[in-house]
């Protein structure tokens, strides 16, 4: 991640370093920060809105799941549940830091700090219906960082792509852990190979195709279009640490299985594995909101046959409460930090 970070700081805005994009991508360098006051009341109510929307959902998911969840005799342990709590948070972290890395691939450049409140904000618009309104906030928030709306809106855009991509292996990797030994046709290194081997043709393969789709469409279209062209070391670091945020994503699971339902819960690789899974069903679910209950039907699918259907039930829909409530905390914080340092930033403006 070095060689993509040093490549991010090298004056994105410069026209120098990027003719081609530097009027089709990037935001005006130098932005009045006092904006009227119509602005900031929008934007704060925008903000509002999406954490109403998140935590409208929690209620209508624990609503009518509640009588089950409150009949289902559970003790809740503290150590794993702060211990998933903070690896999922760490993982959601990390993945938000690839993310302002690869901007660098559009000639932009983000600090961490920044990129984090970003994506803690916008993240909680997923669940309102309509899907423009997760990457409306996020051009907005874009623009007041001086980062084009577009640059930052393709990067998500393209990260959904890499994560569907590495979970979808990561799940075919130790799919037979999902399976009975019955329904289990091929070995586990058989499977294995086979994810390993589009992990590497992708790095391989995708970097030189991008390049020469750009090229294509430059000689089409003389704005050109917001397409990311990474170097294959910094795309090949990018894809493995997609993979390594599913693996986080699970652990964080798995944890969590462990504070709902002690030695009943699913082992490691099997609650890793069907977290991951379900999560990318949720991803092709564009319909559904988040991802709600589509993500839960699957889990409790994979799960099922492992643990019994009540418990898989109890855990899907308590682990969605568990990462709606993370997601609200920290966009409350997000948003108390936010008013904490405004002053700040209105008196260096």
């Amino acid at each position: 991640m070095r060689g993509l970070a040093a490549r991010a700081i090298l004056s994105p805005h410069d026209p120098r370093v990027h003719p081609e994009q530097s009027s089709a991508l990037t935001a005006p360098s130098q932005q009045d920060r006092r904006r009227p006051v119509a602005v900031r009341v929008a934007r704060a109510l925008a903000q509002l809105v999406a954490l109403g929307a998140a935590v409208w959902v929690l209620l209508r998911t624990a609503r009518p799941t509640w009588g089950t969840l409150a009949t289902t005799h559970v003790v809740l342990r503290a150590g794993p549940l702060v211990g998933g709590s903070l690896v999922w948070l760490a993982a959601f972290a990390f993945l938000v830091e690839l993310w302002a890395q690869s901007l660098a691939w559009w000639g932009e450049r983000l600090a961490p700090l920044r990129a984090l409140r970003m994506f803690v904000l916008t993240n909680l618009a997923r669940y309102i219906p309509g899907a423009v309104w997760q990457f409306a906030g996020l051009a907005a928030l874009a623009l007041d960082e001086g980062v084009s709306p577009l640059a930052a809106s393709a990067a998500v855009l393209f990260q959904q792509l890499a994560l569907l991509w590495t979970g979808f292996l990561l799940a075919l990797a130790f799919a037979p852990a999902l399976l009975t030994a019955r329904a289990s046709s091929l070995p586990p290194w058989a499977t294995a190979a086979v994810a390993l081997a589009g992990l590497v043709l992708s790095a391989v393969l995708v970097p030189p195709a991008l390049a020469h789709l750009h090229r294509r469409l430059q000689s089409l279209i003389p704005r050109g279009l917001p397409l990311p062209q990474p170097p294959r070391a910094s795309f090949a670091r990018y894809l493995g640490g997609s993979a390594l945020g599913w693996v986080g994503y699970g652990v964080a699971f798995w944890l969590f299985g462990r504070a709902l339902l002690g030695a009943g819960a699913p082992s490691l690789l099997l609650a890793a594995t069907a977290f991951v899974a379900s999560y990318v069903a949720g991803i092709l679910a564009i319909f559904a909101p988040g991802g709600i209950v589509v993500r839960e039907a699957a889990l409790v699918a994979a799960l099922g046959h492992h643990i019994g259907p009540d418990r898989a039930f109890v855990l899907a829909v308590a682990a969605r409460l568990w990462l709606i409530g993370l997601e609200i905390l920290g966009a409350a914080a997000a948003l108390a930090a936010s008013s904490w340092n405004r002053p700040d930033e209105r008196e260096r403006a």
